[in-house]
């Protein structure tokens, strides 16, 4: 049977180390049942679905046989079907029941049958966006003042709505639960994320009239500068929002050209207009690390802005360290965002810089402890370094029996068993939910034991009060990693760090631009840095984990020495590249914990503070003895006035 010959090729690999020591053993039967699997999986994608039939009695003891079994009903899924409700009812609080209610009411909205959409709604778990709004629709008609404010929460924070809110959305207005004045915020917020189509959908909703003579919305949002050269002294509000628009388009492109248009076009808006596009320009601005971006957050006030805007009106104050400013930004955000941990951290520095000692203590305390980047600073802050927590007490066997049985452990490990990865993670993660400390641990302990690092990790990174931070900060490899970093002269313990954040130890992680391996080495800097080395390389040697290992810590070492063998520039560089790094650099020394925070790219900046985090707690677990995060922060040197380094890729 070729389809089970290949079947038997991607899960040998998976397995071959285990099998060693005795922990699976791929019976005849289990390859065909799987074989069976990928074919109905294949079928139903191509609309197959009596073949999946056919194939169904060989799978009922499959693992995987809710999912075949949910994707037989899809043909009764307009209809009001005791058989869906049976199977919902079979496998409630799985994620086979979770997708298939999905679906359920998707296809009922579509028909109009919202008593069985409310009803069904009301039993999803984490539902995604469109049906959250399919299931709010019927119960804000009926004045449910609870689904009135979750959809109105949807209207105020969200940014890209599917389509199912549109309908979710005329009804609050039809109802009046939203205003002219609502609809112009969501727009102009759409407007300053680059959203435009949607700008356009939600002045649709709010059957606000956006024409004039000098070309309305459409000149707005295509031509900003023809239209406000146009629109002259605005008429009216909607005219003023209008010309707010195009300000706020104006700013989120080109910032700098903004500030001339908004002193010579701004003097008819309300402040609040104003405040929020000089808001617009000063995070822009900021991103660019402008020193006029300065300027634009202190005439933004504290207007209400997009959160990305937010976070950037401190970062700049930050960069400025005027720390008065930082206090004021920081209180102006709202909840939730005022209560993570990072802006927590910095209004205690800013009490700290001011005197204010003990207001700074009271915001440390909040999150000292916490196994993060801020959460070591202000454990810091506070005098002390971070340390391990009480190791668990060992998991039982019978504990690892009891999570080994749960249908959606078993699921999972059947789909990575299949090499099915993306579905892997997603029904792991459903599995974990509701888990205590106690199951957590032992699910990380049975994910460990089938080689699965990631999610180990994954699930040991969740637990509150009992944990074992081996499973949290592993070290598979260890042999190779250890002679490679050596070899290289590098800290063991941020080569880990770094390497747990790029692949999670995943030895064929593939990112979509290509980085490949445990180290999550561009092919491009592969043969770069093998050519420098003098090493050949074959197809696929990237994914091997000893040649991946070699040539990703060869290269954090020509980093490291390009950037003043400063671990923190170094790790900005192997995400975003070294001339990127140097190019955050300040003009005057800046604290490496701020030079972190106001790293342009968000992917790079929250990558750079995991990474340093992460060695502190590999360092602390593979000697018993805590770093000091701030230390190894350190302090950025300046920006040269010319750059001679060589470039690296």
């Amino acid at each position: 049977m070729p389809l089970a010959r290949s079947v038997v090729a991607v899960v040998a690999p998976l397995f071959k180390s285990a099998l060693g020591v005795g922990l699976f053993v791929l019976a005849p039967l289990v390859v065909a049942q799987d074989a069976a699997y990928l074919n109905a999986r294949d079928a139903v994608k191509n609309g197959q679905l009596n073949k999946v039939e056919a194939l169904y009695p060989q799978l009922k003891q499959h693992e995987l046989a809710p999912y075949v079994e949910s994707w037989l009903l899809k043909p009764q899924l307009m209809t009001d079907s005791p058989d869906i409700r049976a199977f919902l009812k079979k496998y409630e609080g799985e994620r086979p029941a979770e997708l298939l209610r999905a679906d359920w009411i998707r296809t009922q909205a579509k028909q109009g049958n919202w008593t069985l959409v409310a009803q069904q709604g009301a039993l999803m778990l984490q539902p995604e966006p469109d049906v959250q709004c399919y299931s709010l629709l019927p119960r804000v008609n009926n004045g449910d003042n609870a689904a009135k404010e979750q959809a109105r929460t949807l209207w105020v924070t969200g940014v890209d709505s599917p389509d199912a809110c549109q309908a979710l959305f005329e009804a609050m207005w039809v109802n009046g639960e939203l205003k002219a004045s609502d609809g112009w915020l969501r727009a102009r917020r759409q407007v300053a994320m680059n959203k435009l189509n949607l700008a356009r959908q939600t002045l649709a909703v709010m059957r606000i009239n956006a024409n004039d003579a000098a070309g309305g919305l459409d000149a707005v949002l295509s031509k900003p500068v023809i239209y406000l050269e146009r629109v002259g002294t605005p008429n009216d509000d909607t005219q003023k929002e209008l010309i707010t628009l195009a300000l706020v388009r104006m700013a989120r492109n080109e910032p700098t050209s903004a500030v001339s248009a908004l002193k010579r076009y701004g003097g008819n808006l309300d402040k609040a207009q104003q405040e929020y596009v000089w808001g617009i320009i000063g995070w822009q601005l900021g991103i660019q690390q402008s020193p006029e971006a300065l300027d634009a957050v202190k005439k933004s006030g504290t207007v209400m802005l997009p959160d990305d805007a937010m976070a950037w009106r401190v970062r700049v104050a930050l960069r400025a360290q005027d720390w008065s400013l930082v206090r004021k930004d920081i209180e102006a955000m709202p909840e939730p965002m005022i209560s993570s941990p990072e802006w927590i951290y910095w209004l205690g520095r800013s009490f700290k810089a001011q005197g204010r000692d003990s207001a700074a203590e009271d915001q440390f305390k909040r999150i000292a402890g916490q196994p993060n980047f801020y959460g070591v600073l202000a454990t810091e802050e506070l005098g002390g370094r971070a340390k391990l927590p009480t190791q668990a007490a060992p998991i039982t066997a019978d504990e690892i029996r009891a999570v080994e049985r749960q249908p959606g452990i078993r699921r999972a490990l059947a789909m990575y068993r299949l090499d099915l990865r993306p579905e892997g993670v997603k029904e792991w993660s459903w599995a974990l939910r509701g888990m205590n400390d106690r199951q957590l641990l032992a699910a990380a302990e049975i994910a460990q034991r089938n080689q699965i690092i990631d999610r180990s990790i994954s699930a040991a990174d969740r637990t509150k009060e009992e944990h074992n931070y081996k499973l949290r900060f592993p070290t598979p490899h260890a042999e190779k990693i250890m002679t490679h970093s050596d070899r290289q002269n590098l800290d063991k313990a941020w080569v880990y760090g770094l390497m747990r954040q790029e692949s999670r130890f995943v030895t064929n992680a593939k990112s979509n631009v290509g980085a490949a391996g445990l180290m999550q080495v561009m092919p491009s800097t592969g043969k770069w840095v093998a050519n420098k080395i003098g090493v050949k390389l074959g197809p696929g040697d990237l994914h091997d984990p000893d040649t991946n290992v070699m040539l990703g810590t060869t290269y954090m070492r020509l980093v490291l020495e390009s950037l003043d063998n400063h671990p923190v520039l170094a790790s900005a560089a192997y995400n975003a590249g070294p001339g990127r790094a140097r190019k955050w650099r300040d003009v005057r020394p800046l604290e490496g914990a701020i030079y972190a925070e106001t790293i342009p790219f968000s992917e790079t900046r929250d990558y750079v503070k995991k990474v340093m985090s992460n060695a502190v707690f590999y360092q602390t677990v593979m000697t018993g003895n805590a770093p000091s995060l701030k230390g190894m922060l350190g302090t950025i040197g300046p920006r040269p006035a010319k750059d001679s380094m060589p470039e690296l890729p």
